[in-house]
């Protein structure tokens, strides 16, 4: 398998997963084993599509962190968030369908269980550039994806319930497919000025977090409608809603006030931000996606500024790579190669296959080429200090390179509670106050 920028697809390559519908969600384009010719390349891109993976026998192993089930189940539920938040969008009175919701979150932890090495964040269902529903689904699918590997770290921020309980994360998922609702309910002006500056001081553009509390208070659990009112609170106490508590100014929940599905939510809302900006640039087309290792980059920052929880960041690098299996990038010697496996402990420097520099016009499918035309042997990046990544479906990232400045720092393995659970009785009550339900 090998992961392309639509511009490097020549005809007769074959596909290896399906190529999704990026405004569309839940509809294929065009299904695995398609054979490409010049008139789908070009279809492909007039839909905007940015990457296809294609069939490549050498790296044929790469295909273990792709399963069509989990494919599937994500789809499926893409299209079911996609319809839930148009048909908001479009009547002020239209009803959460909260049921349907909630078979599709368990549905996919099922299927995330049942595969571990298939979950691994690569591709957008649907590009989140595009649209609310976009965004919604990708941090659900991230913050899924990242409680599973924090069992622990769960139960230890969650001492008040059963392991069994506090490890369980259909309420997670709910929160987080619906952490933006609100952003439904503002006002047109609100959105494009939000567009326009990213100013998330906006006291309008906030109010987004208690409009979408309200939307579901009642109606979800206590932990999936705080996830949906606490998404933008940060550990150092400069995030928001902010609240009045006695004498002095409101002020928001800070540190072990913010429960750990609230954090969870808020990493990977920061990161799909950051991965797929909001805005136009000035011919009116949505930005261009980030690299993944730049939206890291630029996530780890407010990590070390104390805003967002690191353990949680570590799980973010287990199933986000920085650079995908499959993808092809350009070494700082001129190189281009194929990312073979990583390590989320030093996530830039994942191990490649030297490429052929014409070997992508030769991966064709009836001709030898793919066969004969193998990689060279494996280069650990890790091992080669003197070289580094710096491009990426053709765009920059010399600069974007990023490692621990301590050992153990993107580790998983080395948890810690942090104390991060005291307060969270305090929100318990407030939902409930609310008419919300605990659970």
């Amino acid at each position: 398998m090998l992961t392309l920028p639509i511009d490097k697809a020549v005809p007769e390559m074959v596909l290896a997963l399906p190529v999704m519908h990026p405004e569309k969600a839940g509809h294929i384009l065009l299904k695995p084993g398609c054979v490409l010719d010049e008139r789908s390349i070009e279809r492909l891109k007039e839909f905007r599509v940015r990457l296809v993976s294609i069939k490549y026998p050498p790296t044929e192993f790469l295909m273990r962190y792709a399963s069509p089930a989990i494919m599937a189940e994500q789809s499926r539920l893409a299209e079911r968030v996609a319809g839930e938040i148009d048909r908001l969008a479009t009547s002020m009175h239209a009803d959460l369908d909260f049921d349907s919701y909630a078979v599709g979150v368990r549905s996919l932890i099922s299927r995330l269980v049942d595969d571990p090495t298939a979950a691994v964040f690569m591709q957008d269902v649907i590009d989140a550039r595009q649209s609310l529903s976009a965004h919604s689904f990708n941090v659900g699918m991230l913050a899924l994806m990242m409680a599973l590997k924090l069992d622990g770290y769960l139960v230890a921020n969650r001492p008040r319930i059963t392991p069994k309980r506090a490890t369980n994360i259909e309420n997670l998922g709910l929160g987080a497919l619906l952490h933006d609702i609100g952003v439904t309910r503002l006002g047109r002006d609100v959105l494009a000025r939000f567009e326009k500056t990213l100013d998330e001081e906006d006291e309008d553009w906030q109010r987004h977090a208690l409009l979408g509390f309200e939307m579901v208070k009642g109606r979800l659990p206590a932990t999936a409608s705080a996830a949906v009112l606490h998404h933008h609170q940060r550990l150092d106490g400069s995030g928001f809603p902010r609240r009045v508590r006695g004498f002095g100014p409101p002020t928001a929940l800070r540190g072990n006030e913010i429960h750990i599905f609230a954090r969870i939510v808020g990493v990977a809302d920061v990161f799909d931000r950051f991965r797929n900006p909001p805005g136009r640039s000035p011919d009116g087309t949505p930005l261009r996606a980030a690299p993944t290792v730049r939206a890291l980059k630029s996530t780890l920052e407010l990590v070390r500024a104390g805003k967002l929880d690191a353990v949680v960041f570590k799980a973010l690098l287990t199933v986000v790579p920085a650079y995908a299996p499959g993808s092809v990038v350009g070494l700082s010697d001129g190189r281009e190669c194929i990312v073979s496996s990583w390590d989320p402990t030093l996530p830039c420097s994942p191990t490649v296959l030297p490429l052929d520099r014409d070997l992508l016009s030769d991966v064709r499918r009836a001709g030898p080429g793919a066969l004969l035309l193998a990689p060279g042997e494996p280069i650990d990046l890790v091992e080669r200090r003197d070289l580094r990544i710096v491009r990426i479906d053709d765009q920059d990232v010399s600069k974007d390179f990023f490692e621990p400045q301590m050992p153990g720092e993107f580790d998983l393995r080395l948890q810690f509670s942090s104390g991060l659970t005291e307060g969270w009785d305090a929100i318990v009550e407030a939902t409930l106050a609310a008419g919300g339900k605990v659970g």
